[in-house]
């Protein structure tokens, strides 16, 4: 007790001070990497600009190993060569591996790529409207079924699969030598429109009807006149549509026979018989 003095209790408060402001001292200076220096926050840490070992510095690239400017990743060819990837082929191609490929314009291997028209390999690329090989030009060439032009042995036939449409014209050239000649439309026995000019009747006469289950129906008769000639050319046109078949003779309008029967899908036949010459006949859509 005696070895006990107030000045040693100050001295020691005194002491307790200086511990406490070393030890504040210490903790601003701790680092729990190894006590390091400022500016030194992990072991190997090499510098401003440099944010980790092996860094290859500005404009070195990204990450080690970067092949540098321009180089988008490894194996990549350099701008200008239309490289996108390694193994692109050279420009003009579309895809890795295309056989065959040739450039702009030719969308598949074996293109023809020669004009308009040519839409697959082989289209005729004639001008409008061939869009398949052999498909006709509008306006030049029939698209109804038809017998070759040229004279033609009576009676004469002209076979219809798939029926009347609108729009189908049959024209026929000739010349009438003998009483009366016809113009049938047949649906199997039964004959939709009958036509039928006749020279051994007084006055002359074309008459219209329609024979259903083997009979006759109403004829028709009233004309503007008598159109045809012993030995004299002609042209019938026969226009079917959906509400009558339209006749002119000679570029003339004749006449007009409203249907009486009108399945016409089963009209399957146009038969031309009688006392006549048959030039050309053919039928078209118009």
């Amino acid at each position: 007790m005696s070895d006990f003095s107030l000045d040693d209790a100050v001295s020691g408060q005194g002491n307790a001070g200086n511990l406490q402001s070393q030890g504040q001292g210490q903790q601003q200076n701790y680092n729990p990497w190894g006590g390091q220096n400022p500016g030194q926050p992990y072991p190997g840490f090499t510098g401003p600009g440099q944010p980790y070992q092996g860094f290859p510095g500005p404009g070195q690239g990204q990450y080690p190993g970067n092949p540098g400017q321009d180089q988008q990743y490894p194996g990549f060819q350099g701008p200008g060569q239309g490289q996108q990837y390694p193994q692109f082929p050279p420009g003009g191609a579309q895809f890795p591996g295309y056989a065959g490929f040739a450039g702009p314009g030719q969308p598949f291997p074996g293109a023809p790529g020669q004009g308009p028209g040519q839409s697959f390999p082989g289209a005729p690329g004639q001008g409008p409207g061939q869009s398949f090989p052999g498909a006709p030009i509008p306006g030049q060439g029939p698209t109804a079924p038809s017998a070759p032009s040229g004279p033609k042995k009576v009676p004469f036939e002209i076979t219809l699969p798939s029926g009347l449409t609108n729009g189908m014209m049959l024209t026929v050239t000739g010349k009438m030598t003998g009483k009366r000649f016809n113009i049938d439309y047949k649906e199997g026995p039964n004959i939709p429109f009958h036509f039928n000019p006749r020279v051994d009747e007084k006055p002359y006469s074309v008459v219209r009807n329609t024979m259903m289950n083997g009979e006759w129906g109403q004829e028709e008769r009233e004309i503007p006149k008598f159109p045809f000639q012993l030995g004299q050319p002609f042209v019938i046109k026969i226009l079917f549509d959906q509400n009558c078949y339209r006749v002119m003779v000679n570029n003339e309008n004749f006449c007009q026979y409203t249907h009486r029967m009108k399945n016409f899908a089963a009209i399957k036949l146009i038969r031309i018989d009688g006392n006549l010459d048959i030039s050309d006949a053919t039928l078209t859509t118009v």
